[in-house]
């Protein structure tokens, strides 16, 4: 991907990583957090989830632990393109600041 992204104009690559920064924040505040909460309460001993002397059931907290790896996989991957438009984004401004590598 670093490849292609190097002939894309420097106005471009701002653009798609303030899009992609936007979907990351967003996924994080409406997933990825909610879910490590989720599961942090429902494993603990005291969890409402749980009545008293009632336990919670291993696929109640592997269906959320699924989840949740599945919205940081997802997470990883929007930070990594992320990355990969920052880095594009440094070496455009290098080049037009006379530093060519």
């Amino acid at each position: 991907m670093n490849e292609s992204l190097e002939d894309v104009p420097l106005r471009d690559l701002c653009k798609e990583a303030e899009r992609i920064t936007r979907e990351l924040v967003d996924h994080l505040e409406r997933h990825l957090i909610p879910r490590t909460q989720e599961l942090h309460e429902l494993v603990q001993p005291e969890s409402p989830f749980a009545r008293s002397g009632q336990h919670i059931e291993d696929i109640t907290v592997r269906n959320s632990v699924s989840a949740l790896l599945e919205s940081q996989s997802f997470s990883e991957e929007l930070f990594e393109k992320a990355n990969q438009y920052f880095n594009a984004i440094d070496r455009s401004l290098l080049q037009i600041a006379g530093g060519d590598e």
